[in-house]
């Protein structure tokens, strides 16, 4: 008799704590529900991004005339992507990159003339992504991007006392390069307010150039050509808009 009491009551015990579990379960899942809501999550959105970061090509190899080939080169700049999420888990949009600053190149100085060269990129793509990792606070998504990519090369002439060959038009000479990209990326992102967040980022891309560079009139040419490897990594600031 005491041992059919005993087992009546483990069997009670472990029934009371399945619901309390279930039930705390519940509590949590709700809990994290109304905090998704408050923030928009729990239906379609825009999303306006604005990102500072370090592009890099790695393994390019940068060559100029009459000068040693360099390798690797690197540029910061800015991106602003427009995205659209229709739910929790996929976004879609597009969005542009400029870099402009490079911190690494290889200013020539041909036949006793000194010349800077400087080297800026151009990219237009658009993005998928897809949230591994949603939660009121933090969030974390993996993605595609696939556009066209503009890298622009100036020459300009550094000397004062030879600028006055340039009696009409400009004192540089410029050169642009168009290829495709393709691309894998992963971001995260910390809500710190309702429609705020800020966030990280980095981007593996295959650049796709011709196998000719082009030049100018003056012979200058571009310094990249075929397939490159490129990777961006920054910061951004991001904002949510509830449709």
């Amino acid at each position: 008799m005491q041992k059919l009491q005993k087992l009546a009551l483990f069997l009670l015990a472990s029934a009371l704590g399945a619901t309390l579990q279930r039930s705390a379960r519940a509590d949590e899942t709700a809990s994290t529900r109304r905090a998704l809501a408050a923030r928009g999550v729990d239906r379609p959105y825009t999303l306006a991004q604005l990102g500072l970061g370090l592009l890099t090509l790695p393994a390019a190899d940068v060559c100029l005339k009459s000068r040693p080939c360099t390798k690797g080169d690197s540029s910061i700049g800015i991106d602003f992507w427009q995205m659209y999420r229709a739910n929790r888990s996929f976004a879609v949009g597009a969005g542009a990159s400029v870099a402009l600053v490079p911190t690494t190149d290889n200013p020539p100085s041909e036949a006793g003339i000194d010349r800077s060269h400087t080297r800026s990129y151009f990219l237009v793509e658009g993005q998928g992504r897809y949230y591994a990792i949603v939660s009121p606070s933090f969030e974390a998504w993996i993605g595609a991007t696939a556009g066209i990519v503009i890298v622009s090369d100036r020459y300009s002439i550094d000397d004062p006392s030879k600028r006055t060959w340039a009696l009409i038009g400009p004192r540089s000479s410029s050169v642009s390069t168009e290829g495709a990209t393709v691309g894998a990326l992963f971001g995260t992102e910390w809500s710190f307010a309702p429609n705020w967040a800020l966030g990280f980022s980095a981007r593996y891309m295959q650049w796709f150039l011709p196998h000719e560079p082009a030049t100018t009139v003056f012979l200058d040419r571009a310094t990249l050509t075929d397939q490159q490897s490129a990777i961006h990594v920054g910061i951004s600031c991001s904002y949510r808009i509830a449709l």
